[in-house]
């Protein structure tokens, strides 16, 4: 299997306002005027997925992490539902399956945020399992006041790759979202 690992390299000494995320290992573009809530968001969903994709951590610590950067009324629209997904719970079991699934061939390219950094656009690309299916997509993340994702949408391509996402995705969530509503209902979470 090949792994995804073409990076985005950009001449920084020409653009003064493109900045570097040695995290990510992509270049990005905008966010001169964002809050240190927003950057702290930024810097740690990149480190999240780093952390995950470079197989240091495991999903559910990245996931913990994360937590207190997701507003608790994310709304999470990924290419492979048609309803949105509502929750702060719910977006994480999402984005921690979907990072299972991808493994360690996620890889960010072009990443622009607007002026004050709530608004971004982050270009990937993936494999899904071992299926010989290549994924290219957008995440359109947007931030509240406070500088917490509040709502992730999930654009993706071709058809073929977005189908077996979905089946990869069935094989995981359902039971997972069952063992979330459960811990949830009995106030565990």
């Amino acid at each position: 299997m090949l792994r995804v690992t073409q990076r985005l390299q950009l001449p920084t000494q020409r653009l003064p306002h493109l900045r570097r995320n040695i995290t990510a290992g992509g270049a990005y573009f905008g966010g001169e005027r964002a809050s240190p809530a927003v950057l702290a968001t930024f810097d740690a969903w990149h480190s999240a997925v780093g952390t995950v994709m470079a197989g240091t951590a495991d999903t559910s610590d990245a996931m913990r992490r994360l937590h207190p950067h997701v507003d608790p009324q994310c709304v999470f629209r990924p290419p492979t539902y048609y309803k949105p997904w509502r929750g702060r719970d719910e977006t994480l079991l999402l984005l921690g399956t979907v990072s299972e699934v991808f493994s360690t061939s996620f890889v960010y390219g072009r990443q622009w945020l607007s002026d004050d950094g709530r608004e971004w656009a982050l270009e990937f690309t993936a494999y899904v399992a071992d299926l010989g299916r290549t994924v290219h997509g957008i995440d359109l993340v947007s931030l509240c006041d406070q500088g917490r994702i509040s709502e992730f949408t999930v654009l993706a391509r071709p058809p073929n790759a977005v189908a077996a996402l979905k089946d990869e995705m069935m094989r995981r969530v359902p039971i997972r979202l069952a063992a979330l509503k459960a811990k949830q209902a009995l106030g565990l979470i």
